[in-house]
């Protein structure tokens, strides 16, 4: 990876480029402030000395430090998922360090035919089955035109399901966000739970298209997993 997009995507550039616009505010502040006192010029001087200081701080943080759903951590600790294809977790399977452990995956895709609810009750239903057995759990977040899906589940078990949706005609398209190793479940109540957004009042269809987007006339469904956790969160 690049140094600059390196920088990007610790959102160094957008760091730097809202403090230097919150510190020119200040500064312009503090001298009509400072006119109106007959503040010495010294003054001024030394607050401008420690905004630039405060500057190179605010990049060093956002270069070093993240903000998680767990709070700031260091950027070197943030466990981060790297895009898969089903072929390369099926690859996976010779790693015996994943016997018993849980794992995570999200992923989206294309339905093939128009979503509606009686599609989502098609596949919720034998997803609940499928995954009772399996010890699977999960959510489900269906546009008119595409999928949103977390599962959660041991590595083998988590595995094997993958490759059936993978095989599923009513899905085009897959795009795997995340396939993590987690420390325990989200959603371990549910074998399977169903969030058709085409249901959605008016209001928080009006939100979650400013926040994320439209695609085709719809909801376009986020593509990392901290939208997905935000997106999640708003629901």
């Amino acid at each position: 990876m690049s140094l600059f997009s390196e920088l990007k995507r610790r959102k160094v550039f957008r760091v730097g480029i809202a403090y230097v616009i919150v510190a020119w505010l200040i500064a312009q502040v503090l001298e009509l402030v400072f006119d109106g006192f007959g503040t010495p010029d010294w003054v001024l001087k030394t607050v401008l000395v420690l905004l630039l200081v405060g500057f190179l701080f605010a990049l060093f943080f956002a270069w070093a430090y993240e903000m998680t759903p767990q709070g700031l951590k260091r950027d070197r600790d943030v466990r981060r998922s790297r895009p898969m294809t089903p072929n390369t977790i099926e690859k996976l399977r010779s790693n015996e360090t994943t016997a018993g452990r849980l794992n995570s995956i999200v992923y989206k895709s294309r339905s093939k035919d128009v979503a509606d609810l009686e599609l989502v009750k098609s596949i919720l239903s034998s997803s609940t089955k499928n995954n009772s057995i399996n010890g699977i759990t999960g959510v489900l977040i269906a546009t008119r035109t595409h999928f949103l899906q977390l599962l959660e589940g041991e590595f083998e078990a988590l595995n094997v399901t993958f490759q059936r949706i993978s095989s599923d005609t009513r899905h085009d398209k897959i795009e795997i966000i995340s396939f993590t190793e987690i420390e325990e479940r989200e959603f371990g109540e549910w074998a399977m739970h169903g969030i058709g957004l085409f249901d959605l009042n008016h209001e928080l269809a009006v939100k979650l298209c400013d926040r994320f987007g439209e695609k085709n006339g719809d909801i376009r469904l986020p593509s990392t997993v901290r939208e997905v956790t935000e997106l999640l969160d708003m629901l």
